[in-house]
């Protein structure tokens, strides 16, 4: 009967520690950008409500104890947003979303594409290394640069 005691003992540590892990895990954040974006349901219906930036912080100070400027917060939130909308891409389009490129690169981009059918990051690396070296000899003159034993 040993077997049995030692899978309930073990099947106990697990519900233990499942049921402390639960209690933890709503506990409040430890972080502010945590904090955030737990309460991030009630924050983005008030700013849908049309509540301003100043009172939702306010409202955070009064309610939640969380202390932050108006720029922290719209940064927090503008950075959640993009954590949104960049898995909703991804999960319509089923794939990982590749960041744009700039304007002012995609053209020089596209012609480098369009010039080789696979893009190679080491190409220009591989064709430096494939050229001869540099033989100073050859450059001075000095030495035998033909090849005859001069001696």
């Amino acid at each position: 009967m040993r077997g049995s005691r030692d899978s309930e003992t073990l099947f106990d540590w697990v519900s233990q520690a499942r049921a402390r892990f639960a209690r933890r895990r709503t506990g409040k954040p430890a972080t502010k950008a945590g904090q955030i974006r737990a309460l991030w349901p009630d924050i983005e219906a008030a700013l849908e409500g049309g509540q301003s930036m100043k009172s939702i912080r306010k409202w955070l100070e009064e309610d939640a104890g969380i202390t932050l400027g108006i720029t922290s917060l719209t940064s927090y939130i503008s950075r959640i947003r993009r954590r949104l909308a960049a898995k909703r891409s991804m999960d319509a389009a089923g794939q990982v979303v590749q960041p744009q490129t700039p304007p002012e690169l995609s053209s020089s981009v596209a012609t480098r594409a369009a010039a080789s059918p696979e893009h190679d990051p080491l190409a220009q690396a591989k064709r430096a290394l494939s050229q001869p070296k540099l033989d100073i000899r050859k450059l001075h003159n000095d030495g035998d640069p033909q090849g005859r034993n001069l001696i």
